[in-house]
C-alpha cells in the first residue's frame, strides 16, 4: 500500500541547505507538515518564510546534542503532534586518509553521521510503534556501499548507517513502521565546500551529477511507495553490483576513481566547518 503523506508530520535533520532543504520543500508540497531542523536558525527561518504557511516550523538544533534534540522534538510535537516520518539527513565529511585525519574529525563524523541518527530513531520510534505506523528515512551514500580511498572514515559511517537500516528493518518487520534507505551519489550541495580537507580535494566529485531537488524527489518517491532501498546513480548501482561479484575488481575501480577525482592535497584546512 502507498503511504499517504498528506498531513503527516515529517521531521528532517540538516534541513537548512542542500538535500535536507530540498526534502523539506518536497514534503511540504506533498501536503505534509514539516519540522525543519538544523543549526542555522536564519536559514531555517528563511525557508519557513518562503514556504509561508502554518505547515512548516523551524526548529534550530545541533543534532549531536541531546538537549537540542529533546527541545526540537518538543517544539515539533507541540506544533503538529507526534512524528510520522523521520528523515535522517544531516552529515559531514573530512577528506583524507585514515592515518592523517585528526581524531576530532573522526569523532565528529561518527557522532553526526551515525550516532545522531540512532538517537533520533530512538526518540521517535516508540510513538510510531504505538500507532503501528511511521517511517524512518536514512540518507546514506553510494560510498556506504563501496568505500572510496581518502573518504574511508566517511564511507564507514555511511556503511554503518546502511547496516543500521537493514537490521532495524528486520527488527520492525510487521510493526507498520517502514525503514527506508536512500543512497545518493555526488550532489550539488554545500557538502564539499563545508567538508574538511586534510590531504585530498574532492575535485571531480564536486562536479556533480545530481541536484538536491532530484535527490529529494527520490526520497519522496521512496516514502510514498515504501521502497526499502534506493541507489540513485547508474554508476552507484553498477559498482554495487560489481562488488557483489568481485570485491577486488570493485576496489580496483574505486582506487582509480580516487586517483582522478580526489588528488592528494597539501592543504592544512583541517578544521571542521
Amino acid at each position: 500500500m502507498a503511504y499517504d503523506l498528506k498531513d503527516r508530520v515529517v521531521f528532517i535533520t540538516g534541513a537548512s541547505s542542500g538535500i535536507g532543504r530540498a526534502c523539506a520543500v518536497a514534503y511540504h508540497r506533498a501536503g505534509a507538515r514539516v519540522a525543519a531542523a538544523a543549526r542555522s536558525a536564519d536559514k531555517l527561518e528563511t525557508l519557513a518564510s518562503q514556504l509561508g504557511d502554518d505547515r512548516i516550523v523551524a526548529v534550530p538544533m545541533d543534532v549531536t546534542v541531546a538537549a537540542d534534540r529533546d527541545d526540537a522534538l518538543r517544539v515539533a510535537r507541540e506544533r503538529f503532534g507526534a512524528i510520522d516520518v523521520l528523515v535522517n539527513n544531516a552529515g559531514w565529511a573530512s577528506f583524507g586518509t585514515v592515518l592523517r585525519i585528526p581524531q576530532d574529525h573522526v569523532d565528529r563524523m561518527i557522532s553526526l553521521n551515525f550516532a545522531a541518527p540512532i538517537a533520533m530513531i530512538r526518540a521517535v520510534l516508540p510513538e510510531m510503534l504505538e500507532r503501528g505506523s511511521g517511517q524512518i528515512v536514512n540518507v546514506s551514500s553510494v560510498v556506504g556501499n563501496q568505500p572510496i580511498p581518502r573518504m574511508t572514515v566517511y564511507s564507514a559511517t555511511k556503511a554503518a548507517l546502511s547496516a543500521l537500516s537493514t537490521g532495524l528493518r528486520m527488527e520492525l518487520r510487521g510493526s507498520g513502521v517502514d525503514v527506508l534507505l536512500v543512497a545518493p551519489g555526488s550532489t550539488n550541495t554545500p557538502f564539499f565546500s563545508s567538508a574538511a580537507t586534510v590531504d585530498a580535494k574532492a575535485t571531480r566529485l564536486a562536479q556533480t551529477q545530481h541536484t538536491p531537488e532530484s535527490v529529494a524527489r527520490a526520497v519522496l518517491t521512496s516514502s510514498r511507495r515504501r521502497r526499502s532501498e534506493v541507489t540513485l546513480t547508474a554508476e552507484g548501482k553498477l559498482i554495487t553490483a560489481i562488488r557483489r561479484v568481485s570485491h577486488r575488481l570493485a576496489d580496483g575501480i574505486m582506487y582509480q576513481v580516487a586517483k582522478r577525482a580526489m588528488p592528494v592535497s597539501t592543504s592544512d584546512d583541517t578544521q571542521p566547518v
